[in-house]
């Protein structure tokens, strides 16, 4: 414990967040000391996770629904021979 510490009998906790060992733990930022966090906040995390998680998982379906009918269309729309090493741009989308 360092001295602030031990004058003021508090800890100044920092927010939660992951140890080497996969733990969720806080330190306190004057002397260091560690405490586990509550299974409550760690659910609570992986339940936003989880959900968005989903969400994106959702928003990429519609999106590439969206492009295979727009693509269908165009090709329909104009059958327009490629030279080999040609091609159209794709879109990409990347989820964390």
């Amino acid at each position: 414990m360092s001295f602030f510490c031990r004058l003021t009998r508090k800890h100044y906790w920092c927010t939660p967040h992951r140890s080497a060992d996969k733990r969720l733990i806080q330190v306190c930022y004057e002397c260091g000391a560690e405490r586990p966090v509550s299974g409550f906040q760690d659910e609570v995390a992986m339940e936003r996770f989880n959900h968005s998680v989903a969400s994106a998982k959702a928003e990429a379906a519609k999106l590439s629904s969206l492009r295979m009918a727009e693509e269908s269309a165009q090709t329909s729309a104009s059958q327009e021979r490629i030279a080999v090493g040609q091609g159209r741009a794709s879109k990409f989308l990347l989820i964390k």
